[in-house]
């Protein structure tokens, strides 16, 4: 076997083990880690003083109706405080919170879009709760959800608490159907990371965390995961909480599902690397595999794909027999993604291309987010994605 032979195989195992291990080995090393070592959490009703925060960005056709879900939590009135931040909002915003500010309601009009991140550190700064619960202005809560989060709290172990988000209406067309598929994946990696009390990431829509346990962030640093991560590496937990439920409708353009995708790989990208302490091996040897795998590997994997082919294509030159029958498969699937593109823009649905589809745009647009961190981009303010 020549060298050159040796070498391609080389890399085409590589890369398949590392796509196989953030895909498969590392759910499966969870669930049998989580069968060892499961951690038992200590829930009691419990009613801390609780501050509610909210970032709003242009958020006039929501508002109003966010207020209202909000102040009809069930969850004693003496016990919880609800802060919204307008971000330097150009629309109706201001004008309708403003009317409604009181004791209970804290209205911060800020003038210039600074961010969700900034926004959030303010609104923490003023808070009186001895548990921050973040929360988006156009997510609408359950009743219960705040009691469900809360109870997690009685255990002086846990930091960092996520509410389960719920996709709905993902039947519309390919990317909706798309991201139904894949978030019921993630969900159910996130449920057993929980079991270990090693949550990596939540998500905007709802989550709370011990104030003495918050870290201010960086304007330009996602919340949603490096928060958590931070609480983790304080030796707290970070749990999901799969009664605290969010609903949330899912992008509705392929267009904008990359956008976001690309966004919040940037973001993580520069979060994680602005905290490096949490990925040192030799301090935090298990949250520092677990991130690795987890996250930065699942960005890495459209790389991992491309130096993948190449190999494959360098055992093909070569005559090497595997290479001939898998690249055409490999032609199928991406024709498979690239048919699902154009069912997407036709406006047709088709159950067998979410796959291949979805695949292909969430590992170009982590992609493009890599060489957005490594260009030194920044992405800071957002506009709302929404239909």
């Amino acid at each position: 076997m020549i060298p050159m032979q040796i070498f391609c195989i080389f890399i085409f195992l590589l890369t398949i083990f590392l796509c196989s291990t953030t895909y498969f080995l590392f759910p499966l090393a969870l669930a049998a880690t989580g069968k060892i070592f499961p951690f038992d959490i200590h829930k009691k009703k419990i009613t801390p003083f609780v501050s509610i925060i909210i970032s709003a960005y242009n958020e006039e056709n929501d508002i109003a109706n966010k207020i209202k879900n909000t102040l009809s939590l069930d969850y004693p009135e003496d016990k919880f405080e609800i802060l919204i931040g307008s971000d330097g909002s150009t629309d109706n915003t201001a004008n309708i919170v403003e009317p409604l500010t009181g004791k209970k309601l804290i209205f911060h009009n800020f003038q210039n879009n600074r961010g969700k991140t900034t926004v959030q550190n303010d609104l923490v700064q003023v808070s009186k709760g001895d548990i921050l619960v973040f929360t988006d202005a156009a997510s609408f809560l359950p009743p219960d959800s705040l009691k469900y989060l809360m109870q997690n709290f009685a255990d002086n172990r846990v930091g960092c608490v996520a509410g389960k988000l719920r996709f709905v209406d993902t039947n519309k067309n390919l990317t909706t159907q798309s991201q139904g598929l894949y978030w019921r994946y993630e969900v159910l990696i996130r449920k057993l990371e929980s079991s270990l009390g090693r949550l990596i990431g939540v998500d905007g829509p709802l989550y709370a965390v011990r104030k003495e346990c918050y870290v201010p962030l960086n304007a330009n640093i996602i919340s949603d995961l490096i928060t958590p991560l931070l609480i983790l590496e304080q030796g707290k937990k970070a749990i999901l909480e799969t009664q605290a439920y969010v609903d949330e409708k899912p992008t509705q353009k392929s267009q904008d599902e990359f956008s976001t995708r690309r966004r919040i790989t940037l973001r993580g990208m520069i979060g994680i690397f602005s905290h490096t302490n949490i990925i040192n091996p030799f301090k935090h040897p298990l949250i520092s595999l677990h991130i690795f795998t987890h996250k930065i590997l699942r960005w890495f994997v459209g790389p991992l794909v491309f130096l993948n082919i190449v190999a494959l294509s360098g055992l093909l030159i070569l005559n090497y027999l595997p290479a001939k029958i898998l690249l055409p498969l490999y032609v199928l699937f991406f024709l498979a993604a690239f048919l699902g593109w154009i069912f997407e823009k036709l406006g047709k649905k088709n159950k067998v291309l979410t796959i291949p589809f979805y695949f292909c745009l969430v590992n170009l647009a982590a992609t493009f987010g890599i060489i957005d961190f490594f260009r030194k981009k920044q992405a800071i303010t957002w506009h709302t994605v929404r239909d």
